[in-house]
C-alpha cells in the first residue's frame, strides 16, 4: 500500500501535431527547471515523449494537494501555462499513490530473460520512400515476400496497426497477429508479435530505411526474440533469418525490376 509520505502526482497529458512535440517538451522542462523546482512541496518532474510523435505526458510529484494549489496561484506558473496553451490544451489530473510493486533484485529473479537478436540488410537502387511505401503496403507483401501467403490490417489508426499474417515458417504455415508503428519521420517501421507461437515467447523488431547516395537505400531488418526453450534457438534463428533474407532479396528484385 501507499506510504503516508508518498505525496501526490499531477499528471498532465497532451496531444500535439508531430512538429510541435519537441517545442512542448522543451517548454515543460523549462517550467520545471525555472519555476516549479523552486516552489514549496516540489519533489520531482518527469516529461515523457510519446513514441507516436504526437503525445506528451508531464508527471510532477508534490508533497500535497495544497502545494499544487499554491503553485497554480504563482505568476511564474501562470506564465508557463499560458505559453503551453498556445500550442495545445492539456488534461491535468491529480493522483494519490494506491499501490506500488517493485522489481526483484536480479539475483532473486525466477528466470533470466535471454533476448536474442538477428539482423540482415541489403542495398536497393531505389529511393527510401519507395522502399518504405512497399513495406507499408500489406496488400503487396505476397508479391515480393516469398514466405507470405496473405497479410491484412485488422484495424489501423494514425500510423498504428494491428495486422494478421499467414506465412511459411520453417516447415509450417502459421497465422499470427502483430502490431506495427509506421514512423516516416524516423524512416522506420516497428513491429511486435501479439500471438507468438511456441517456442517463441516474444518477438519484435524494426525495418529501417537509410538513404544513400545516387538514389540508393540501405534497408535493415532486425528481430529481437525470446524463447521458451533455449534448445530451439538454432531452428528458430534459421527460420527468422531465412524469412528476413527472402524479404530483403524479394524487395530488391521487385523494386529494381523496371530499372
Amino acid at each position: 500500500m501507499a506510504s503516508p509520505n508518498s505525496g501526490v502526482t499531477l499528471i498532465n497529458t497532451f496531444t500535439v501535431d508531430s512538429g510541435s512535440q519537441r517545442k512542448l517538451m522543451d517548454l515543460l522542462v523549462s517550467a520545471s527547471e525555472q519555476t516549479m523546482r523552486h516552489l514549496p512541496g516540489f519533489r520531482t518532474a518527469r516529461v515523457y515523449q510519446g513514441v507516436d510523435g504526437t503525445s506528451v505526458a508531464n508527471c510532477v510529484e508534490w508533497r500535497s494537494r495544497e502545494d499544487i494549489t499554491y503553485m497554480l496561484q504563482q505568476a511564474g506558473a501562470q506564465q508557463h501555462i499560458a505559453e503551453i496553451r498556445k500550442i495545445t490544451k492539456g488534461n491535468p489530473q491529480v493522483f494519490e499513490l494506491h499501490h506500488e510493486v517493485k522489481g526483484l533484485p536480479e539475483a532473486e529473479k525466477k528466470e533470466d530473460r535471454a533476448i536474442l537478436s538477428a539482423e540482415h540488410e541489403i542495398v536497393i537502387s531505389r529511393k527510401w520512400e519507395e522502399c518504405f511505401d512497399l513495406c507499408r503496403s500489406l496488400d503487396r507483401w505476397h508479391e515480393f515476400m516469398p514466405a507470405v501467403r496473405n497479410a491484412r490490417a485488422i484495424w489501423e489508426r494514425s500510423g498504428d496497426q494491428e495486422i494478421e499474417i499467414t506465412a511459411h515458417f520453417n516447415d509450417q504455415v502459421l497465422t499470427w497477429r502483430s502490431r506495427r508503428e509506421i514512423i516516416p519521420d524516423q524512416k522506420m517501421i516497428r513491429f511486435w508479435s501479439l500471438t507468438p507461437r511456441y517456442p517463441i515467447k516474444a518477438l519484435g523488431g524494426t525495418w529501417f530505411f537509410e538513404p544513400k547516395g545516387s538514389g540508393e537505400t540501405r534497408v535493415n531488418v532486425s528481430h529481437n526474440f525470446e524463447l521458451a526453450d533455449a534448445g530451439q534457438e538454432p531452428t528458430v534463428r534459421a527460420g527468422i533469418s531465412r524469412n528476413m533474407i527472402g524479404d530483403l532479396k524479394g524487395m530488391k528484385e521487385y523494386l529494381e525490376k523496371t530499372l
